[in-house]
């Protein structure tokens, strides 16, 4: 379930957050590289301080609270040109694009998670690449419908869609069990 909700994520920002940007906004392909870019630096800059959270206040806090993030994330790619002049909403767009890469990376949660709680190496290969191919099959179908709702609804509902999403992400999260502690080699 946390490969269904975290694929539908993906997706939305992954196709729809630079089309906000792109069809919306009016940014160029310089802009979307330069976005690209400081993201990609920024996700290998900040990737061991994602681990040590993880590590520190545990894969629960962190999943539940990267989709919590995701909430605010939507509500501002959904809404900001409502609430901003346009030049300041396109701002707060591009600064949501690279939020969004950061706190994706808090989907190592579910892997650490996934480590946790099988008994064997060969259990959490099979459970991760079951996992990836549950996030490709619901990537495709969110591309179709996440198309169908932008035109039909206008981008404020699909953002409010996958805000939805992240509060079933987060609800789910809420009720995963942690072990108290790991066993040697696990």
């Amino acid at each position: 379930m946390l490969e269904v909700f975290y694929g539908a994520r993906k997706q939305v920002f992954i196709t729809f957050g630079p089309y906000v940007l792109i069809l919306f906004y009016g940014a160029d392909a310089a802009v979307i590289s330069l976005l690209f870019a400081i993201s990609a630096v920024l996700c290998f800059l900040l990737a061991p301080a994602v681990g040590k959270l993880i590590d520190k206040a545990g894969y629960k806090i962190v999943m539940i609270s990267d989709t919590l993030i995701l909430v605010i994330v939507c509500f501002f790619y959904g809404f900001a040109h409502h609430i901003f002049p346009m030049k300041t909403a396109f701002i707060v767009c591009c600064v949501n694009y690279i939020l969004d890469s950061i706190i994706s990376m808090a989907s190592l949660a579910s892997s650490v998670y996934v480590q946790d709680i099988s008994d064997n190496p060969e259990e959490v290969k099979a459970t991760l690449a079951t996992g990836i191919s549950v996030n490709h099959m619901i990537t495709i179908l969110i591309a179709l419908f996440g198309g169908w709702i932008w035109q039909a609804l206008g981008i404020e509902t699909l953002f409010i869609v996958s805000a939805v999403l992240g509060l079933c992400n987060s609800a789910y999260a809420a009720t995963i069990r942690v072990k108290k502690s790991r066993p040697e080699g696990v």
